[in-house]
């Protein structure tokens, strides 16, 4: 490590940024007084944290982050999975690579505004986690621009049924829960929460999930080796014509508003 390059350097984040979905839904089912599964009535503050360097598999999950680029990165998952990132954390496990955390912190709230139901925020955690750990299990080659990897998509009965044997065991205690509260409102909404995750998990019909799964995943994969063939010769497409010609520039001189002691703002150059 003494020798390593530092390729990401990010900061800390704080609020709620380490809880998961599955952790909303539990604390929803404990506060009985929780109307609303949306509603956020815990935080989680970060307050002890150093700076690290490091290339193990290190989570993304940064306030502000610098790249490295120089020479090239590679290229972010395309997907509206929002694991995107995902990448970096397995990139970053090379020899001579690394990845460090700086002495700051940045406070995250999650914010429900036009974000998805809490349901299929469940359903999207879920089918990245199973992509994760299929594409962790068979990376056998990492270098400067990319990963590779051998899992092509398949989903099997067991990755299904692993995954709706969980979620049922959660539906049933929100429908337990339903039927013992006393609160009418929130009777309705707990009502309503296990509804729309047994419609967004297929009715828990295993054949069903495994095979709608089967067809994001695949497309998503398709679209990741996809990307992962093409970009070394994207970026070795631009640096030749970085090489033969400046980036183009133009000089903004946009007026500015004077500034409460009187000076004006520089023209900057983009």
């Amino acid at each position: 490590m003494n020798n390593a390059l530092v390729k990401i350097a990010q900061t800390f984040r704080t609020g709620t940024n380490d809880i998961d979905t599955l952790d909303f839904i539990h604390m929803y089912l404990n506060d009985e007084n929780q109307i609303s599964p949306n509603d956020l009535n815990d935080f989680y503050i970060l307050t002890n944290f150093r700076p690290v360097i490091t290339n193990k598999n290190w989570r993304m999950d940064c306030g502000v982050a610098g790249y490295d680029n120089q020479l090239g990165l590679p290229p972010f998952f395309p997907t509206r999975l929002r694991f995107e990132d995902y990448i970096y954390r397995i990139w970053i496990q090379q020899e001579g690579i690394a990845a460090a955390h700086v002495d700051a912190v940045q406070n995250h709230i999650r914010n429900n505004y036009m974000r998805n139901p809490l349901a299929s925020e469940l359903f999207n955690e879920e089918i990245c986690s199973l992509l994760k750990k299929k594409i962790k299990n068979s990376v056998y080659h990492l270098d400067d621009l990319a990963i590779k990897f051998d899992y092509s998509g398949e989903v099997t009965l067991q990755d299904s049924e692993e995954i709706l044997e969980k979620i049922s065991a959660i539906h049933r205690q929100i429908v337990k829960a339903s039927i013992s509260t006393q609160n009418e409102e929130r009777k309705q909404s707990l009502q309503l929460f296990a509804e729309n995750l047994s419609r967004v998990f297929y009715g828990f019909e295993p054949d069903f999930f495994q095979q709608n799964v089967s067809i994001i995943i695949d497309d998503v994969i398709s679209q990741f080796h996809g990307s992962l063939e093409i970009w070394p010769s994207l970026v070795e497409i631009c640096y030749f014509y970085k090489d033969k010609k400046d980036l183009p520039q133009i000089r903004v001189k946009n007026k500015k508003v004077k500034s409460r002691n009187g000076t004006k703002s520089n023209e900057i150059i983009v």
